[in-house]
């Protein structure tokens, strides 16, 4: 069922945005912010994912994880949006990237949200029509890198 999901959104989330992944990289989140001028990425290359923000040419912000270590909340597998959330962290600041398809609109939607010591400092979300979601793809290199989600404990661990 995932597997007809994950492309159905691939399929559907065709997008403007052209993703500042590395040839061979997977997409988890692309797509334009600020009436296109800023690009907004996130890459699965290996075993790391890459978080980046800023013009296409050269990006303000680039941040990069083990897969094992970034903090990734999965779709629960309920509702109207299949939804996941990846978080990466910079010091005191935090980006939390989400991605959504609501199954009866249609439609993709992401973002980033910022937040300095857990205090909200900025909420950007990708312009309509623009958002490329990778669904799943970073819950399935955790499950390949020997992760596996507890869903009542709500974190990765060995499996």
């Amino acid at each position: 069922m995932r597997l007809v999901l994950a492309s159905l959104f691939l399929a559907l989330g065709v997008s403007q945005a052209a993703a500042l992944c590395d040839a061979g990289s997977t997409t988890v989140l692309s797509c334009l912010t600020g009436r296109g001028t800023k690009q907004l990425d996130v890459c699965i290359t290996g075993d790391r994912v890459t978080y980046r923000f800023g013009p296409h040419t050269a990006p303000d912000l680039r941040l990069s994880a083990p897969i094992k270590e970034v903090a990734h909340q999965p779709w629960p597998g309920i509702g109207r949006a299949i939804w996941e959330s990846t978080t990466f962290r910079n010091g005191a600041f935090s980006y939390e990237v989400y991605g959504a398809y609501d199954k009866i609109d249609q439609t993709s939607n992401g973002g980033v949200t910022v937040t300095e010591q857990g205090r909200e400092i900025a909420a950007l979300a990708c312009d309509s029509g623009t958002a490329e979601l990778g669904l799943f793809a970073l819950s399935d290199a955790k499950q390949a890198a020997g992760q596996c989600w507890d869903a009542d404990a709500q974190n990765w661990g060995a499996c």
